[in-house]
């Protein structure tokens, strides 16, 4: 804090203070401060992975790009070689911490971002750097990753190709609720410019719905006046499960190079939270989207899990057949002395429905085939 105050009072002159730290995310440790005129500001000092993965002069020219069409507040510190900065303070709340908000705002908000004459002078290349930062340092913590990130990480790369080709704007590229305050006058501005660049708008959305899947997608509508097509909705998903990939590498490599014992965060939470909100989005994928390319990869993954499973019940002289997969319900037929069994809806309950749950993304429920 020493450091941190000393720093203050270089910017902001000796009569400047801290007043309280700022919680909340995963990037950089931010403080309010105050300069002796009672002007409120925003410190960020940014975390060593940070600084690895942004581009600061690059960021410095994005929060500039920002500041003149209106959607955030005026820098008025940067260090391009520490990544530290200082911003006027907006005052308000940022929305991760309210539970209800205006999504019409929200989405205009991000209007006047995607609809900019003025696009940044990189792309923000998101597979790039997916597989040569975010995934490639968790894997040099960890090479046993889960069945489900495997299989996640599969079906969302057989679809690189579509989401590589859609027409790029301007995006946040970090659009999540934590980076968009919502002031007492009920205006709304987004915060922390780091991953700024040219992508899919969609994207955007998609990162809206890092707490819930739900959130992103409901203002996918309000974006799109009520009616996205299949093909804005499809991106959606596929974007969703993208980032909480890309973050569930980022909470891996934080846990393993000993951050959450720094700030006393577990980090392993904000993974397994992030997985589980990939499959929430594959979940939503298919049942929204008519992809049969993908209901035939869940068919055979879905005869896989079955056939690791059938020595359990061929143990007592059962067996189960796969007969339809509809609307995330696998249908399955029980053979031998599971036919008819009184613990039959037990097994399946218990054993056959918990596995595939666990082992195949899109399975929802298993009940007996008619």
């Amino acid at each position: 804090m020493e450091k941190v105050t000393k720093l203050v009072h270089e910017i902001l002159g000796n009569n400047s203070e801290i007043i309280e730290p700022l919680l909340g995310g995963m990037m950089n440790i931010s403080y309010i401060v105050e300069d002796g005129n009672g002007m409120k500001y925003v410190l960020y000092i940014p975390t060593e992975q940070a600084n690895e993965m942004v581009d600061r002069p690059l960021e410095k020219e994005h929060q500039q790009i920002a500041y003149s069409l209106g959607i955030t507040s005026k820098n008025i510190y940067f260090d391009e070689n520490t990544g530290i900065k200082m911003n006027e303070y907006i005052e308000g709340t940022s929305i991760d911490k309210i539970a209800s908000f205006d999504y019409e705002k929200i989405a205009t908000l991000f209007h006047k971002l995607h609809n900019s004459i003025m696009l940044s002078r990189e792309d923000y290349n998101p597979f790039g750097r997916f597989e040569n930062i975010y995934e490639k340092e968790a894997l040099s913590f960890q090479n046993d990753v889960s069945p489900r990130y495997k299989e996640l990480r599969h079906f969302l790369f057989e679809r690189k190709e579509y989401l590589e080709r859609q027409m790029k704007t301007l995006c946040h590229n970090d659009a999540q609720r934590s980076n968009i305050v919502k002031t007492p006058d009920d205006e709304y501005f987004f915060i922390d410019f780091e991953f700024v660049g040219n992508n899919d708008p969609i994207y955007d959305i998609a990162a809206f719905g890092n707490g819930t899947v739900s959130e992103g997608r409901k203002l996918l509508d309000v974006y799109f006046n009520g009616n996205p097509s299949e093909d804005k909705i499809k991106r959606y998903y596929l974007w969703r499960i993208f980032i909480s990939l890309q973050w569930y590498n980022v909470a891996i490599t934080k846990h393993y190079r000993g951050e959450g014992k720094a700030h006393n965060f577990d980090f392993m939470m904000v993974a397994n939270h992030f997985l589980q909100n990939a499959k929430d989005a594959y979940d939503g994928y298919h049942l929204e989207i008519k992809d049969k390319s993908m209901e035939e990869d869940t068919i055979t993954l879905i005869n896989e899990t079955l056939d690791k499973i059938r020595h359990f019940l061929r143990r007592d002289g059962g067996d189960c057949e796969f007969v339809d997969f509809k609307d995330g319900i696998v249908y399955v037929k029980m053979h031998g002395a599971c036919d008819g069994c009184a613990y039959a809806s037990s097994d399946i309950k218990d054993l056959v429905e918990v596995v595939l749950q666990e082992e195949v993304p899109g399975v929802l429920e298993v009940r007996l085939a008619q």
